[in-house]
């Protein structure tokens, strides 16, 4: 051997055993919580590779400590090809929903009782870690389940991670083994990112699980490695990877390798030890270092998860329980009003900002001038704030006891605040309007649904672009966008030929659409997507529903006389009617593109129908469009009210609900032969 060689072998050595000891204090501290060393003998053992590294830069290694942060920033993400498809989960809200599971599980099973484990949901991004020859490959995010990005070296900046695996005393680690995980942020990280955000004036994050998913985007890894982001392993795709017959025991051995996993997990001898666990957890949420949403519920035992199987997007040995929506307490600093698309004035509370359930709170709807009244809601106030459905914040209740004689009440305004107009109050109504029709917070809330994706869908057509459109006089009503001046829209700030003209195929593509889109985007009173489509299909086009009288219009079952009503003083107003000729002379389309309803009685004739699985003749808009020209309506939920299930391939819950229930079950053969009239 070289004598040369020969010399460096103390200093690979040396090198090996200090990324061996900082393998093994990462343990310790990430992982076990219980550190061995301080902070500065630490970075003082990091320190000393870091300069071996740069000494000997031919011993540098890709699983080196010094090594989860490095590279140049990548240009974008590769796509690769889940091995192990990422399935989602399914959701449910009460302890009876948990019951239903488990006995839909026994049944299948053929068992009397069946050991779950429960884990916390954690509110973060799933991932998918594939380790060969004990060190970690590769890092997909889940995608559309069947393929995902790339984030390897984006994942390697979290230190709770082991790069490379050791062997343990008895059992080695697989050769090759695929994990899911869940990236997340603590709470305490998150809101320090946001503060140093706030700092530099970029937009705050809504929640913790947005900052990781942003975060593991990031194209410079070195930008990933400051946010601190923290990661468990909930899941193994290959369990005879492993060797263990139960969801548990893998965890457990997991954690021995050196994983962070989703402790604690527990073991329940049945659903009544899952519930009263979950139970437990509820009482304890909010004092966790992380969000959490609810809680998992596994089936423990392999070999039945094998037997439950899943469906094309869910496994059937699984299931999330979510918990009631967070309360909070804070401050109404101060009440303010804003105009909708209909002129409604809508109050919304001004709160100190509070995290709740996973987000930053700073605004809740007070929804209309009774509430105020009736909550007796007053600026300074100390207030419970919860999210209703986990989506939409809104105050609960007064802590009356907390006031102190600073309290303000809240005068409603009398005048529109946007345009000055005096606004009205109907007789036996809640909301309180404005009916000037040139009223700009109108304007602008009608454009903004006349884009919307359930309306016209006019991709590119955001809030701020119609703001600056409303503002600039560029456009008075949603006809004004088929007449825009490109010119000017190019000299706006981040607005150039490009953007501009995307815009104006975007606008071209919409004149295509069916009428049904047209009748919700023009912002009929009581007129949703699902209504409109009736309007389009029984009259055929715009012109037959401008001439539709009260007893064509309540001879409609979705319509009463409110709705129609609503319909016909939409259709007298002389401004309204110049907005449709406008949008005519533009040339979109009025004539409905679907056949109307057929005055014969079918299969489907108002009966209620659900599609579940995949169709291999039809996608699922077509089929939809087929029953509904039949006479008959879609749920998306299966009920006592269904009448027909269509079951295609893996049909999933809805299949196991509809047999529960005794609903009748077409395949798609029978489905075909129905439309034959066979």
């Amino acid at each position: 051997m070289d004598d040369d060689l020969f010399d460096l072998i103390p200093i690979k050595e040396k090198i090996e055993d200090i990324r061996k000891r900082i393998r093994h204090h990462d343990k310790k501290y990430y992982i076990d919580a219980d550190p061995e060393i301080s902070d500065y003998e630490y970075d003082s053992l990091m320190k000393e590779l870091i300069e071996l590294e740069e000494q000997y830069p031919g011993f540098i290694t890709p699983d080196s400590p010094t090594q989860r942060v490095s590279g140049e920033p990548l240009v974008e993400f590769n796509t690769v090809a889940h091995e192990y498809p990422m399935l989602s989960m399914d959701n449910t809200y009460s302890e009876q929903e948990l019951i239903d599971f488990d006995s839909r599980v026994r049944k299948i099973l053929n068992v009397d009782k069946v050991e779950y484990t429960t884990e916390y949901k954690i509110d973060g991004v799933a991932v998918s870690l594939i380790y060969e020859n004990k060190k970690l490959a590769c890092a997909l995010t889940r995608g559309d389940g069947l393929q995902g990005d790339d984030i390897t070296r984006n994942i390697k900046t979290i230190k709770s991670l082991p790069i490379v695996v050791e062997d343990l005393n008895f059992y080695k680690f697989p050769e090759k083994i695929t994990l899911r995980g869940e990236a997340y942020l603590r709470k305490k990280s998150f809101l320090q990112i946001n503060k140093e955000r706030e700092t530099a004036k970029l937009p705050l994050f809504a929640n913790p699980r947005n900052a990781a998913a942003g975060s593991l985007k990031l194209l410079d890894s070195k930008e990933v490695a400051v946010r601190n982001l923290d990661l468990i392993v909930y899941g193994i795709a290959d369990y005879d990877s492993l060797n263990e017959t139960n969801h548990y025991d893998a965890l457990i051995k997991l954690k021995q390798y050196g994983f962070k996993i989703n402790d604690p997990i527990t073991k329940c001898a049945g659903i009544k030890e899952v519930i009263e666990t979950c139970d437990k957890v509820l009482q304890i949420r909010d004092s966790l270092p992380f969000e959490i949403d609810g809680m998992v519920i596994k089936v423990n035992n392999v070999d039945w998860q094998k037997q439950l199987g899943a469906t094309a997007k869910v496994p059937r040995w699984a299931i999330a329980y979510k918990f009631p929506a967070q309360q909070v307490t804070t401050n109404v600093l101060d009440i303010s009003v804003q105009v909708g698309r209909t002129g409604i004035l809508t109050p919304v509370a001004v709160l100190k900002p509070v995290l709740v359930s996973g987000s930053v709170v700073g605004r809740a709807s007070l929804y209309n001038k009774d509430e105020i009244e009736n909550k007796d809601i007053r600026i300074g106030d100390t207030v419970i704030v919860e999210k209703g459905g986990e989506i939409i914040p809104k105050v609960v209740k007064v802590i009356t006891a907390n006031r102190d004689g600073t309290q303000i009440k809240f005068v409603f305004p009398d005048r529109c605040p946007e345009c000055g107009s005096t606004v009205v109050q109907e007789p036996q109504e809640v909301a309180v309007r404005c009916d000037n029709i040139s009223c700009p917070a109108q304007i602008k809330r009608r454009v903004e649904h006349f884009a919307s994706r359930n309306a016209m869908n006019i991709e590119g057509l955001g809030e701020s672009l119609i703001d600056r459109f409303v503002e600039k006089k560029l456009i008075a009503d949603v006809a004004d966008l088929y007449y825009l001046d490109y010119k000017k829209i190019t000299s706006f700030d981040k607005m150039g030929e490009k953007s501009a003209n995307n815009l104006r195929i975007a606008l071209d593509l919409s004149k295509n659409n069916d009428l049904s889109r047209l009748i919700h985007g023009i912002g009929i009173r009581h007129v949703g997507l699902k209504l409109a489509e009736v309007l389009a299909q029984e009259f055929g086009d715009l012109d037959s529903v401008i001439k539709a009288g009260m007893d064509d219009l309540t001879r409609l079952n979705d319509v009463g006389e409110i709705v129609a009503e609503s319909i016909v003083g939409f259709f007298k107003h002389n401004e309204n009617l110049e907005v449709i000729e406008k949008l005519r002379q533009a040339g979109l389309n009025f004539v409905s593109k679907r056949k109307k309803l057929p005055v014969h009685e079918t299969p489907f004739s108002g009966k209620t129908v659900v599609l579940t699985g995949g169709l291999v003749n039809y996608t699922r808009d077509e089929a939809s469009d087929i029953i509904k020209n039949m006479g008959g309506n879609i749920s998306s939920a299966v009920s006592k009210s269904t009448d027909f299930v269509i079951a295609g391939k893996d049909p999933g819950s809805k299949f196991d609900k509809a047999t529960q229930l005794g609903i009748k079950i077409l395949s798609e053969d029978e489905f075909i032969r129905i439309i034959n009239g066979k």
